[in-house]
């Protein structure tokens, strides 16, 4: 039996507002493997957002009656997220990769709610700042010496400045 005093005064109601539309550098917070209502494998990947308190769900969807576009979705996906290992069974290794997505709304049971559309080349990254420093690409190497000295300032608020254990560099190309 699950023993637990609920104390009222430790929660606070919260309101999920849906991420608002556009483009977002986002980083892979989780992997599921998943056989979806169509019969078809494929992933249930969690993306993190700076600056945002909600998360976003990228579906990707192995249909084999569909070749072509499966294997377009998936080399968005890779290229985006600067994924160089395809084999589809390290899919673990994804988590912690940085790539970028485009988010529209969408109804759902009536409810306003935040979905990608789909994933933004390498190519088109380099506007945005990186999800560990808020600099873009050429802002980051333009500040290198000023890091060192302790100088940077947080110029995107929201964006999370502690350094992370996977560099990918923002120009990176296949």
């Amino acid at each position: 039996m699950v023993s637990w005093n609920f104390n009222p005064s430790e929660y606070k109601a919260r309101n999920f507002e849906p991420i608002p539309e556009g483009d977002y550098r986002v980083r892979i917070n989780n992997v599921k493997e998943k056989v979806f209502s169509s019969g078809n494998e494929g992933f249930e990947i969690t993306l993190d957002v700076p600056g945002q308190t909600g998360k976003l769900w990228y579906y990707l969807v192995l249909d084999p009656s569909d070749s072509l576009k499966t294997n377009q979705r998936l080399g968005m996906f890779f290229d985006s997220f600067a994924i160089r290992d395809t084999n589809l069974s390290n899919c673990s290794d994804w988590i912690g990769c940085d790539g970028a997505v485009r988010v529209k709304h969408s109804m759902y049971n009536g409810t306003i709610t935040s979905r990608v559309v789909f994933c933004l080349s390498r190519s088109q990254q380099k506007k945005f700042p990186d999800f560990c420093t808020g600099l873009t690409g050429q802002q980051n190497r333009n500040s290198a010496s000023n890091t060192s000295s302790g100088n940077q300032q947080n110029r995107f608020p929201g964006f999370n400045t502690s350094p992370i254990h996977r560099e990918i560099p923002a120009d990176m190309t296949f």
